[in-house]
């Protein structure tokens, strides 16, 4: 009795071995794309970790990286910013360096921003909001389209596994920004192809092989992901005035604090700046602990925020 257990528990090993080798060789691969983006603001470096302060004319560098773990071929996406923060887009420095520019060149890398768009082209390739999400998304937003054509001519080889800076685009911050507003620049994921969206504006051209001419192009995957969730960049304008410094008077007393915790029972309105001078803990709320900070900052119980 003993021996047949032993018997049959080896049986059973051998065939858990061997279906978990059919299981594995049978497993789809899976493709993914991860963009990420990095800004520069006068010198100082920053992620999507990050609300980056900004002041009326500065120049925002900001860098798009893409990671893979596919052979690539055109790729094609749209940089969305708000329009009453940024004037507009310049200076689209592709990484020369890069294995993607490697196979594209200038001339089939290209970068357009909204305001050289032809006309036709400024309907295309807004993200897949629902109606009513998308018409407030179109108020205040351009775009900036980037694509990466392989050129066939030069080369038959797609880019393998890549992890890289594709460009570095300069923004401009209006001169007339408003102190406090805040805006992005983003890489919306719902730009991204699906099945209901299989030629958008986000797509990377997938191959099985190195080889361009085999044709084993995948048009679409189910098993292609796309992770958007660093390719967003969050900018608040400079006030000129002090945090709690809610009247901007120039000094910080019961007044500012008064107006902090109206606002938070609702009796007052702030402007997007005052809200900003209001938080003085930081915290994206105004409420009462930030009138009691700024209260006791007045009379000398605190001596910072």
């Amino acid at each position: 009795m003993v021996i047949m257990k032993k018997i049959l528990c080896i049986v059973l090993s051998v065939v858990m071995i061997v279906s978990c080798c059919f299981v594995f060789a049978d497993a789809a691969p899976t493709y993914k794309a991860t963009w990420t983006m990095t800004a520069n603001v006068n010198g100082t470096s920053y992620n999507s970790n990050n609300t980056i302060t900004v002041k009326p004319g500065d120049a925002v560098k900001v860098t798009l990286r893409l990671a893979n773990n596919y052979y690539i071929g055109p790729t094609c996406l749209q940089i969305f910013y708000n329009s009453n923060m940024f004037t507009g887009s310049r200076n689209g420095e592709f990484n020369k360096n890069g294995k993607l520019y490697g196979v594209c060149g200038k001339t089939w890398s290209t970068y357009t921003d909204w305001n050289d768009a032809h006309p036709d082209n400024l309907n295309q390739g807004w993200p897949n909001y629902s109606a009513d999400k998308l018409a407030e998304f179109k108020k205040n937003h351009h775009f900036l389209r980037v694509t990466m054509t392989p050129n066939v001519m030069m080369t038959s080889t797609t880019v393998g596994s890549i992890n890289e800076e594709l460009i570095t685009i300069t923004f401009d911050v209006s001169k007339s920004a408003q102190p406090g507003s805040t805006g992005q620049i983003i890489l919306p994921v719902e730009s991204r192809r699906d099945k209901n969206y299989k030629t958008g504006y986000f797509f990377c051209a997938i191959y099985k092989t190195e080889e361009i001419n085999s044709k084993e192009m995948m048009v679409y995957a189910d098993n292609q992901t796309f992770d958007c969730s660093k390719a967003v960049l969050n900018f608040q304008v400079a006030s000129s005035a002090k945090l709690g410094d809610v009247n901007k008077d120039g000094k910080i007393n019961s007044t500012d604090a008064l107006l902090a915790l109206q606002s938070s029972v609702g009796s007052k309105t702030l402007t997007a700046e005052q809200k900003t001078l209001a938080d003085v803990n930081k915290d994206k709320v105004v409420n009462s602990v930030d009138a009691l900070k700024i209260l006791q900052y007045s009379v000398g119980i605190i001596t910072k925020f």
